[in-house]
């Protein structure tokens, strides 16, 4: 690959991952057709354009994970973790491609990196995360807690593949590339539940899960004004809404289900959204519920 080529799909890589999902016109380079050197570059060209959204480097020497910018170390852990991978019984390609740092992959929604890294102990390896495309310039995804006049909020009964169970949760969805939080908390709450809101309030922000997913949401608190037809996106699974008062939602946390009649049946549906359970501590603890 001349150097001529290499920029243009660079250039195509960073406007794929810019781009807004609706907007998806390029195709993606995968991380097989870069050599080793383009792919590195690719990757770290990557971290430093979008560095504020992905985080700093860290330093291992304090006790943080630190990831690793320089290209020949990056190669040496490479070569180190597909030993190691080997070891267990792995093919030299499963290893070799299993040992791979940079942009792993893409789709509509996220982008997969994995990173050479240094543990606190000295220890070196690599560490996949994920991020949501849009989150290169700010949040990801956003959660709104609605509250009607009366004071009783509004959840949705939702399918949730990664559970493959019904869920009982807050409105929440992706924030578009370029979109404010407070923008992409109406849209989405206009179009899961029909509810308007003129305005909300920051809750603060809360992590579902550290591991792997470098999601940080912000949650807001909206009084609904208006209600009027939702307009779900084909790609939802909400069978409906559900209204519940501040005391019926803290009953139904500590049982740890709601039961609904869904399909001529009664069914226990897990109660366990942590994005409501962080809304609801916040709002009550700010005496705005």
């Amino acid at each position: 690959m001349n150097h001529r080529t290499f920029k243009l799909k660079l250039l195509s890589l960073l406007v794929f991952l810019t781009s807004i999902p609706q907007l998806l016109v390029c195709n993606l380079p995968s991380i097989e057709e870069f050599p080793d050197n383009e792919r590195i570059c690719t990757y770290l060209h990557f971290l430093n354009t979008f560095h504020e959204s992905l985080g700093p480097s860290g330093d291992y020497s304090k006790g943080e994970i630190q990831i690793v910018l320089d290209p020949e170390k990056i190669q040496e852990i490479e070569s180190l973790q597909k030993k190691r991978l080997m070891k267990r019984g792995l093919s030299v390609d499963d290893a070799t491609r299993m040992s791979q740092c940079g942009i792993i992959d893409t789709d509509t929604y996220w982008i997969w990196i994995r990173d050479a890294v240094v543990f606190p102990t000295g220890y070196e390896g690599t560490y996949n995360r994920v991020v949501w495309r849009s989150a290169v310039d700010g949040p990801g995804n956003v959660a709104i807690l609605p509250v009607l006049k009366d004071g009783r909020v509004i959840l949705n009964l939702n399918y949730r593949h990664s559970t493959r169970s019904w869920e009982i949760e807050l409105p929440r969805g992706g924030r578009f590339y370029g979109e404010t939080p407070e923008k992409a908390c109406r849209r989405g709450l206009r179009s899961e539940t029909g509810c308007l809101t003129d305005s909300q309030v920051y809750l603060g922000s809360i992590t579902a899960d550290t591991s792997t997913v470098t999601t940080v949401t912000p949650v807001f608190l909206g009084y609904v004004s208006e209600q009027i037809e939702s307009d779900q996106d084909p790609s939802e699974a909400i069978l409906g809404l559900i209204t519940l008062s501040k005391q019926e939602i803290k009953e139904a946390f500590i049982r740890g289900f709601i039961e609904i009649k869904m399909n001529g049946e009664i069914k226990k549906v897990p109660f366990r959204d942590s994005f409501l359970a962080y809304a609801l501590l916040q709002a009550e603890s700010k005496a705005l519920i």
